[in-house]
């Protein structure tokens, strides 16, 4: 399966996640604006950087432009170093570079190389900038906007878990997920690669959770589905896909009281005798109540942000100041100073 999946990490967060990926063995494309970024990264295997570029602050028109500038080479770097049919975009919603370009480029593989693109993205917590906020908001409402986008992983940096944490773990559970087929087959049944392709390939939010042999039982898979690294559910329940290997040989995961609390699925794809429990749902509405709290965050700022921008642009010194204004100016005596000279003779 990691024949078969690949991955195009942009920006520096982007990076971050994708050389988890490489060092797994999966095909890892690298993309920045900043030469600085990418020299991070000194035992990738693909790395492109966008001419022209040095960074783009939290720009995402900037990054975007610089795309467009780039765009046939960015192309044909995707088509020559990422063959693979499923394709996985990686970025910050809140940055510049990957907030700018993740949702086009996510769009550009599907309608120009024919790639089925799924997107992972993380979210600003609620400490970081106002700016980040609104990059994330315009970032996910574009990503909304894809009507063929593939499944959509939002890692919700509000976990309190550590950005760095965070990453180790999500690298961790779609890993282990599509690494399902490679386990020893059982008579109970199997989840094969067709089935993970499908699960990975549909439109919508996606979530995984793992739990341990001891501890699986329906409540606590819930549980970690609810409470785990990912952005918190739409309220609205809707699901496609449920696919879980189970551990053990026992049916211990009630499916009806899993579908009664994320919504009654398509199709169910079920493994069992696997050594943890994996659960991923796909076809999820997107996190549209997250966002609506991201939205709140920004606007709870904006009264102050205009005071203070007005306080900087209104220039309140409107007059000249002359501290001799007035001062009596001496009167000039007439004459030259031919006459001056005169009353010394």
């Amino acid at each position: 399966m990691k024949k078969e999946i690949g991955f195009v990490a942009i920006g520096q967060a982007g990076g971050n996640i994708g050389k988890l990926f490489e060092k797994m063995g999966y095909t890892v494309l690298y993309i920045n604006t900043s030469d600085e970024d990418l020299k991070t990264l000194p035992d990738a295997a693909h790395k492109y950087h966008l001419k022209g570029g040095d960074g783009c602050n939290k720009d995402r028109t900037k990054a975007k432009k610089l795309l467009a500038q780039n765009l046939e080479k960015v192309i044909k770097e995707v088509s020559d170093k990422v063959p693979q049919k499923l394709v996985f975009t990686i970025f910050s919603a809140g940055g510049g570079t990957g907030s700018g370009i993740g949702p086009v480029l996510t769009t550009v593989l599907e309608q120009e190389l024919d790639k089925i693109a799924g997107a992972i993205t993380i979210l600003p917590d609620e400490n970081e900038s106002v700016k980040t906020h609104v990059n994330a908001w315009d970032c996910v409402r574009e990503l909304a906007e894809i009507e063929e986008i593939g499944a959509c992983f939002f890692i919700d940096n509000n976990s309190g878990k550590g950005k760095m944490k965070l990453n180790d773990i999500f690298a961790g559970l779609l890993n282990n997920f599509i690494s399902i087929p490679e386990k020893k087959a059982s008579a109970l049944g199997n989840i094969d690669r067709a089935e993970i392709k499908e699960v990975l390939s549909t439109r919508g939010a996606a979530i995984i959770s793992r739990t341990s042999r001891q501890d699986t039982t329906t409540a606590r898979v819930i549980e970690h589905l609810r409470k785990g690294i990912f952005a918190e559910l739409d309220e609205v329940k809707a699901v496609k896909y449920v696919a879980v290997l189970a551990a053990g040989s026992q049916a211990v995961i009630n499916l009806q009281t899993l579908q009664a609390e994320f919504g009654t699925a398509y199709d169910i794809f079920q493994g069992f005798e696997g050594e943890q429990t994996i659960c991923c749902l796909s076809g999820l509405r997107f996190p549209f109540s997250r966002m609506e709290k991201i939205k709140e965050k920004a606007m709870e700022n904006q009264k102050a942000l205009v005071e203070s921008l007005n306080a900087v642009n209104v220039n309140p010194m409107g007059e000249g100041l002359d501290l001799f204004a007035k001062v009596k100016k001496p009167e000039k005596k007439k004459g030259s100073s031919r006459d001056l000279l005169k009353q010394f003779l």
